[in-house]
């Protein structure tokens, strides 16, 4: 019975252990939670919501004809540099326009039916003060 006694004594220390990293993992490995990877992925997300909102503008009916978008596709986001509050992305989008003969973005993609697809545009942002990331401009510009 001694003998167990020390695996009972590990297995306790173990599940203290365990306990102590789920409940204060955040406070203890701050370097994990704030590694590049996390901070790429947040960048991703966010500059992904921007271009989203961005090209929702281009969905207004009061818009001439060749600039109207019907629906969009982003298809890919990468972020291709990132420092001192400046991210450079770089995704493709698909975008269904009103009138595909006149469309402004005829040139920029390859012609699949009614949509322009695999457009690739770089989307710059900028930290603002607040901390929030805001477009700053798109190249080509769209």
């Amino acid at each position: 019975m001694e003998d167990h006694r020390w695996i009972y004594l590990i297995i306790l220390l173990q599940a203290v252990l365990l306990g102590t990293v789920l409940f204060f993992g955040d406070t203890l490995f701050r370097s994990s939670v704030e590694s590049s990877f996390a901070r790429e992925a947040s960048i991703r997300e966010t500059g992904s919501s921007l271009l989203r909102e961005y090209m929702k503008r281009y969905e207004d009916r009061g818009l001439p004809p060749e600039s109207r978008l019907t629906g969009f596709l982003i298809e890919n986001m990468k972020v291709h540099e990132e420092s001192n509050g400046i991210a450079i992305l770089t995704a493709s989008i698909s975008i269904k326009p009103l009138d595909i003969d006149s469309c402004k973005w005829n040139s920029l993609g390859s012609r699949e039916g009614n949509w322009i697809k695999d457009i690739r545009i770089s989307v710059y942002l900028e930290e603002g003060p607040d901390g929030n990331f805001s477009i700053v401009r798109t190249v080509p510009s769209i």
